[in-house]
């Protein structure tokens, strides 16, 4: 029963440090509120924004899974800045094992990753 408990705690463990369990698999009384990311603080094409930018994904998303040219930004199209920041604060919410950041990350460094990010592309 011990070796039981200690497995279904570790799976727990697991999914939540991936990000949680999937929104299919969530009741909606327990799925999280929908977060609005508002506008950008500042204007997405600032050098300095972008420079600061590059500077957080080096450092983090980079070194530990995106790699330094991230084929799921450069010249993709379709994205909007709002999806991106989203995906950044909350996490890929199952869809992908992306965890969420947005206790990591404050408000304005997410919207300096989504800055860099559009500047590898073309969306």
């Amino acid at each position: 029963m011990a070796l039981l408990a200690t497995v279904a705690f570790g799976i727990l463990s697991d999914l939540a440090r991936a990000g949680g369990i999937p929104r299919s698999e969530q009741s909606e009384a327990e799925a999280p509120p929908t977060k609005i990311a508002g506008t950008p603080p500042f204007d997405l094409s600032d050098p300095k924004k972008i420079k600061s930018g590059e500077s957080t994904f080096n450092s983090t998303c980079a070194a530990y899974c995106h790699g330094q040219n991230p084929t799921l930004f450069v010249d993709r199209t379709g994205l909007t800045e709002e999806y991106v920041y989203n995906t950044i604060r909350d996490g890929g919410k199952g869809a992908t094992p992306m965890p969420p950041w947005g206790d990591v990350f404050s408000h304005e460094e997410i919207w300096e990753l989504v800055a860099y990010l559009k500047s590898l592309g073309k969306w």
